[in-house]
């Protein structure tokens, strides 16, 4: 009796397994047919979507692309604007420092004209002489130079007439004061001349 009833239970424990595979397999069918169905819901894109997706993607990249573009073009800018503020500013530097220096020239030009028509010691103007050679070479490397005034005609734009004088060609200047003088074709100092009015 005891053998019957083991029996038995193996039987009712196969019938168990074979149940319990039965709704795996029956819950995996579901699960499956609730996927597909899932899928068959899903909207896949037309063409038309896709270009369209496309063409947004290209109008996006070409709007960062410009952007970069621009801000690289503002930074190149901002590079020059900097340089050129820089060398302005070293520029007006120079100006402002041989402007200064202009009295120190007229002053070593007036003692070579005043030696001279004192007939002083010939040693001592050539002395004065080399002098204001070397000055104006210091200067000339920074950029001076003279206004041309002798025997020209009289510019506003670098000439600056305290007297006129009758006769002669209108508005030739006659003579000149005091030289003016330019810093890389800026005017730091006018002539101050003496011009022809042209009329007797």
């Amino acid at each position: 009796m005891k053998k019957k009833g083991k029996t038995m239970n193996n039987h009712e424990e196969t019938v168990l397994n074979e149940n319990a595979v039965n709704e795996s397999e029956k819950a995996q069918t579901e699960e499956t047919v609730q996927n597909a169905e899932t899928n068959e819901n899903v909207e896949v894109p037309t063409q038309e979507e896709w270009a369209e997706a496309l063409k947004k993607c290209v109008e996006e990249r070409d709007t960062y692309k410009d952007m970069a573009l621009r801000s690289q073009a503002e930074f190149a800018n901002f590079k020059r604007r900097n340089a050129t503020v820089r060398t302005d500013a070293y520029d007006d530097g120079v100006r402002e420092t041989i402007f200064a220096i202009l009295p120190i020239i007229d002053n070593l030009e007036l003692a070579i004209k005043h030696a001279e028509q004192q007939s002083d010691s010939d040693a001592m103007v050539e002395g004065v002489k080399m002098t204001l050679r070397l000055l104006m070479d210091a200067m000339g490397k920074l950029g001076l130079e003279e206004v041309e005034s002798e025997g020209v005609m009289f510019d506003p734009e670098k000439h600056n007439a305290i007297m006129r004088e009758p006769g002669g060609e209108a508005d030739m200047i006659a003579e000149v004061f005091q030289k003016g003088y330019k810093v890389k074709d800026k005017i730091i100092r006018y002539a101050m001349v003496k011009v022809f009015s042209g009329e007797e």
